[in-house]
């Protein structure tokens, strides 16, 4: 805890612990409703006919964690509003996912987003993928439960072990007894405090700044950070336009065409109609939130702008700033801070649940149902599959509790590559998913050699970036009116961030992040067709004529309907019947 910051008022626990036991009983409720109901659709689709609007709330609240809030934030802070231009490409992203993917994923009744592969390619592709998920995920969910928990204990006086166990543990309560339905009822809940509590940081911060909204801008202005159309075509530049339209359309498309997590909400409606629609709702939702957590970090330096608390040292890690200005000005009003710490962790159990969802679907879908009908000879039968199910769930939650914990042993270059994960592994996945629906003579073999290749181009260009490169484009900052003996102070007084950007590592390793996830699609898709072309002219092994119904249908959104290719165990034993003749 910081010296000399307001504390937590047992108000401010009261409003936190609310918020942790109202969305254990919605889980619980759920499932005491739905207890007759023992299927794996059941858990892992809430039954196929769920509500429009709350799947696409629960799609915005998945993938809104709190390292986002937190890092938005401080994004705005350090770097300028230049970020908040990525909106623009959401409505290209999401139109795309809503016409192309959508209508896909949803003719073919899918639970896995990988059994695409298999149908399309081959079952190696499909258990490469699948691992390479699991493998994403995993991490992810572990350093987005320990990133806020650290961040939070910094600025108020709630222990790192008691904030990831707690929270962990009641994550899994209504993950594992609710199921999807549950889940995607508490998103709803818990984005409607993300909400509140943004909206009361940004109102009382700007209230708190002499002269208002119009000194905060003017602040903001002056010190370079009000910029919106930065036309530089340098694809090694962090942020400008370019990487933001262009970049972050393909980013976001790996969230919303190629994600498990997201695929699975989709099938969560009755047809890909109500999916699209569900999808639209998230796209309202994920501007809005955006701009309310950017404006909150352009609060925070107009808050602080004679003295930096990054750089005068009262905090250590942007993932610190919003917490701080929190306890900072809302602290006297009890219960205010409550409401934000609730914010944070509604963000990041959202995503824990999503996690634990989609993972006990891929790993039942891909890996124990195929073993079992191989080993055993017939399906699983559901009733057994649900309660399988539910422990793989429940098994990944505690394997997050366990890394998030681990994850204070580990240095902070650790932590920033496993995150970067994340977004590294994404663009292989889509890059697989999108050769084999837009390239009718791409093969199995040229697909699983773009997969392999471009996992590993990207995870090195990921850990090289991380490596040799340093921050640029960093905006103005001021030290003069910090009192120095009220704090800890790490470095000399300063009023701007230093210019020079030398020893950045070779030229390529500054690609702006957001061409990742096109670095690894054109990889994908150059060996995917090169290799498919080479094996089909060799004939060195045999390739099955491609389906039409797995390829793109670019006519689908002006037809009513769409065939519906159901999936199911059935189909699985007979074609094991046929490979064992």
């Amino acid at each position: 805890m910081i010296p000399g910051l307001n504390k937590f008022h047992y108000a401010d626990y009261i409003v936190f612990v609310a918020m942790l036991i109202f969305s254990a009983a919605i889980g619980l409720a759920f499932g005491w409703l739905n207890r007759k109901k023992q299927s794996t659709k059941d858990f892992l689709l809430g039954g196929g006919d769920l509500k429009v609007f709350p799947v696409g709330i629960s799609i915005l609240a998945s993938f809104t964690s709190a390292i986002a809030i937190l890092g938005f934030s401080a994004e705005m802070y350090r770097y300028g509003t230049m970020y908040w231009m990525i909106t623009l490409s959401y409505p290209f992203t999401q139109g795309f996912a809503a016409l192309v993917f959508i209508p896909l994923f949803h003719g073919l009744k899918i639970t896995s987003a990988y059994q695409y592969l298999e149908l399309r390619f081959h079952k190696y592709v499909r258990t490469t993928a699948s691992i390479i998920f699991s493998f994403q995920m995993f991490l992810y969910m572990s350093v987005a439960l320990y990133t806020p928990a650290l961040a939070i204990e910094q600025v108020t006086d709630i222990s790192l072990v008691i904030s990831i166990v707690g929270t962990g543990a009641i994550c899994i309560l209504y993950t594992v007894i609710g199921g999807m339905k549950a889940t995607v009822w508490i998103d709803t809940f818990q984005v409607l405090i993300m909400f509140a509590g943004l909206i009361a940081v940004a109102i009382k911060g700007t209230l708190d700044i002499p002269g208002g909204f119009t000194e905060l801008i003017r602040r903001a202005d002056r010190s370079g950070r009000i910029e919106f159309f930065d036309f530089n075509p340098n694809p090694f530049v962090r942020h400008t336009f370019w990487t933001l339209f262009f970049g972050g359309f393909l980013t976001n498309l790996t969230v919303y065409g190629s994600n498990q997590g997201t695929i699975q909400r989709y099938l969560t409606v009755k047809n890909w109609q109500n999916a699209s629609k569900a999808l639209m709702i998230n796209l309202i939702g994920g501007v809005f939130l955006l701009t309310l957590t950017c404006f909150c970090g352009l609060v925070a330096y107009a808050k602080y702008y004679e003295c930096d608390i990054l750089g005068s040292g009262i905090i250590k890690r942007g993932e610190q700033l919003l917490p701080y200005l929190v306890m900072d000005i809302l602290g006297k009003l009890h219960g205010l801070p409550g409401l934000f710490v609730a914010t944070i962790y509604s963000a990041a159990l959202s995503t824990i649940s999503g996690g634990m969802n989609s993972l006990a679907a891929v790993c039942i879908t891909d890996f124990v149902k195929p073993i079992y009908l191989i080993t055993k000879g017939h399906a699983l039968n559901e009733k057994k599959a649900a309660y399988i199910t539910k422990g793989l769930a429940l098994l990944f939650g505690l394997g997050a509790i366990g890394l998030a914990y681990l994850c204070q042993f580990f240095g902070n270059t650790v932590l920033q590559l496993a995150l970067s994960i994340f977004g590294l592994l994404g663009g292989p996945l889509l890059g697989v998913i999108t050769l084999g629906m837009f390239f009718k003579k791409a093969n199995w073999v040229g697909a699983l050699t773009g997969l392999i290749v471009s996992t590993i181009a990207n995870i090195w260009l990921g850990i090289e970036g991380v490596l040799y490169s340093k921050p640029t484009g960093l905006k103005p900052v001021s030290t003069a009116g910090c009192n120095f003996t009220a704090f800890p102070v790490t470095q000399p007084p300063l009023t701007t961030v230093p210019a020079m950007e030398e020893d950045l590592g070779p030229v390529f390793y500054r690609m702006s992040y957001l061409y990742y996830s096109l670095f690894a699609c054109l990889i994908t898709y150059f060996l995917g067709v090169v290799v498919s072309f080479i094996v089909e002219k060799k004939k060195l092994v045999e390739i099955k004529p491609t389906n039409p119904e797995y390829l793109v249908n670019w006519k689908i959104w002006t037809n009513n309907r769409i065939v519906q290719t159901q999936i199911n165990d059935e189909d699985l034993e007979l074609e094991v019947k046929k490979i064992n003749l």
